[in-house]
């Protein structure tokens, strides 16, 4: 505080006190006082929420509107770089990060927003961007099958059949194997994945062993059938 108005209260205090408080009393001015030198009544700054940004970006993207969830997970990654800055350690996140003891642990929510970004820049038609991001996720949390299958579809979109074949395999390697676990969808996904890079390379036995068995993850699939009938009549004529 300004010396001339800590002085000005205490003149002020001394004042009321004298004209106006009582000796049991403490004088409004007091407790102003009080409040002003008083370290432990002084406002802390609030801590930047990145879950809650986290949350808002998905929901913009929900409703389409990825610019503005770009905007929002952008500061989620600028607070943590800023946070972070000139440590050079690898980052891992606390939830589905892998152990490495040169590794710094980070919020998930960082990881979250590499891989919002990076959904929302492939549906801005910026791909090339997207990479970038959803590779950053991909490193960060490599026990996460959900942002390996989103990359590896990336590449898939690229016709890039190892790569993406690569990545999917991956996703299966970490995701749950429960088929009635609550993350059969993501390793259904995974092996259908894993079943259309195998067919687009002309492996089909191995492609429809895969996609059968992603019907064991999730049975009412119409892509894995559809495809499965794809693959008989390629193996039909000879293709």
């Amino acid at each position: 505080m300004n010396a001339r108005i800590a002085s000005a209260l205490l003149v002020s205090l001394s004042l009321a006190g004298t004209a106006h408080a009582g000796p049991l009393q403490t004088a409004p001015q007091a407790r102003l006082v009080a409040v002003a030198f008083d370290p432990a009544a002084r406002v802390t700054e609030t801590r930047f929420d990145a879950a809650g940004h986290v949350a808002q970006g998905y929901d913009l993207l929900r409703k389409g509107k990825q610019a503005q969830a770009v905007e929002l997970f952008d500061k989620v990654i600028a607070d943590a770089d800023r946070r972070l800055a000139g440590d050079l350690r690898p980052r891992l996140c606390r939830d589905g990060g892998a152990d490495a003891p040169d590794a710094v642990q980070v919020d998930a929510a960082l990881c979250e927003a590499h891989f919002g970004k990076g959904f929302a820049l492939i549906d801005l038609g910026r791909g090339d961007l997207a990479e970038a991001e959803l590779r950053q996720a991909s490193q960060m949390a490599p026990r996460n099958a959900h942002f390996a299958n989103e990359y590896a579809e990336l590449f898939k979109a690229r016709r890039s059949w190892e790569r993406s074949h690569e990545l999917f395999a991956h996703a299966w390697s970490v995701v749950d194997k429960s088929t009635s676990g609550p993350d059969a969808s993501v390793a259904a996904r995974a092996l259908r994945g894993m079943g259309y890079t195998k067919a687009a390379m002309g492996q089909y036995d191995e492609a429809e062993a895969l996609y059968r068995q992603s019907l064991q993850y999730d049975a009412r699939s119409e892509v894995a059938r559809v495809e499965l009938g794809n693959i008989a009549r390629k193996k039909a004529i000879g293709s």
